[in-house]
């Protein structure tokens, strides 16, 4: 994905906001696109990973192709992994650099950022 940089989102920010949709009356019908508050790239997500878990992580750009080639050699349907393959060149075109309000106008509260999720999971990926 190069230097294209994207906003992770936790997993409970998207269950906050889930939930507010489901049950606030008040919401209208509408796609909630949710994204988490701050734009990084992989290699300062991979960075923020190996702080947390105090040693070093290896990021290695590969081209797209080598990316759908491998996803497909471990199962991953064809139209699957090209699909994921686009979503990679849309990053490193930057078309996802975005930072949506979502999360706030919803939940009344700030996504969550990396870091401290990355602190949270540390154990998971230690």
């Amino acid at each position: 994905m190069g230097a294209g940089k994207i906003a992770p989102i936790a997993a409970d920010d998207i269950a906050a906001v889930a939930v507010h949709a489901l049950t606030d009356p008040s919401l209208t019908p509408e796609v909630f696109e949710v994204t988490g508050g701050e734009l990084l790239t992989i290699p300062q997500q991979v960075g923020i990973l190996a702080d947390t878990v105090n040693r070093p992580i290896r990021c290695v750009d590969v081209s797209t192709e080598t990316a759908i080639k491998g996803l497909v050699d471990i199962g991953t349907p064809a139209p699957v992994a090209a699909a994921v393959g686009q979503s990679f060149e849309a990053i490193s075109d930057g078309k996802m650099s975005l930072v949506k309000d979502t999360v706030s106008r919803v939940t009344a509260r700030q996504p969550r950022s990396f870091q401290p999720w990355a602190r949270e999971y540390a154990s998971r990926f230690a």
